[in-house]
């Protein structure tokens, strides 16, 4: 289950996540670690907490302390942090918490965002959308997961939209897109599906005729009710002027 957009929160399920991963590290690990260089996981664990504190006082806080460091740097610092340790999950074959970490990590770009915050460092938080896009089943979390992705997308826009093609902004920006309108037809609701095609097609009308034509193939395999299979073939049917709508 995706934990809710608040730093203590997070940093609550944080810790749960880090007490299993510490009891299944061994003393080896951390003399492995000594001698390869890499950081340790109760030292990359205890800078994260310190991180997540940093970041809810930034935004709890109603007027910031000058010496406080910007949200946007603690934001980027926390999605770098998390990335690592799930990276380090994943790598001990802890699978299923470096599953948790990436949804910790969509929660805390989200708290970001959410509080008028931007972030630089995009490609972990567009790994994390993706792969629980992919996996997740559950409508109900489907729809938390395309509100999440929909809050990144719109706080990020500035930053990002009209990045130049080819460039790894670009690629960040592009897949995140293609995600939130994937998930929006997977929430069955035709107003989010509208928005985010939309947006495929103001953003990357070069990627919209390919999706829109995955869409109805799917629309034909997945059996979709109807009201969801009339907006894809809408935006299916007039993809090739690339204009909006409506």
């Amino acid at each position: 289950m995706l934990p809710p957009c608040e730093p203590t929160a997070i940093r609550d399920e944080l810790l749960r996540i880090l007490d299993a991963l510490l009891d299944a590290a061994s003393s080896a690990d951390d003399q492995h670690d000594a001698a390869s260089g890499q950081t340790s996981l109760p030292t990359l664990a205890s800078a994260l907490v310190e991180a997540l504190d940093a970041l809810a006082r930034r935004i709890h806080s109603s007027a910031p302390d000058a010496n406080q460091p910007d949200i946007d740097r603690v934001g980027d610092h926390v999605v770098d942090l998390v990335d690592r340790l799930a990276e380090r999950a994943q790598q001990d074959g802890a699978d299923a918490e470096a599953r948790q970490l990436r949804g910790l990590l969509l929660a805390a770009a989200c708290c970001v965002v959410r509080s008028g915050g931007e972030l630089t460092y995009l490609q972990p938080v567009v790994k994390a959308a993706a792969e629980h896009a992919n996996e997740e089943r559950d409508p109900a979390q489907i729809r938390v997961l395309y509100q999440m992705t929909d809050d990144i997308a719109r706080g990020l826009s500035g930053r990002f939209s009209g990045a130049a093609p080819g460039s790894e902004r670009f690629q960040a920006w592009r897949v995140l897109l293609i995600n939130r309108a994937i998930l929006a037809t997977r929430t069955l609701e035709p107003i989010l599906m509208e928005a985010a095609f939309d947006a495929l097609l103001d953003e990357l009308p070069a990627d919209a005729p390919n999706f829109f034509r995955e869409g109805m193939r799917q629309m034909a395999l997945l059996n979709y009710p109807s009201q969801v299979r009339d907006v894809m073939r809408r935006y299916h049917d007039a993809r090739g002027g690339g204009e909006r709508l409506h």
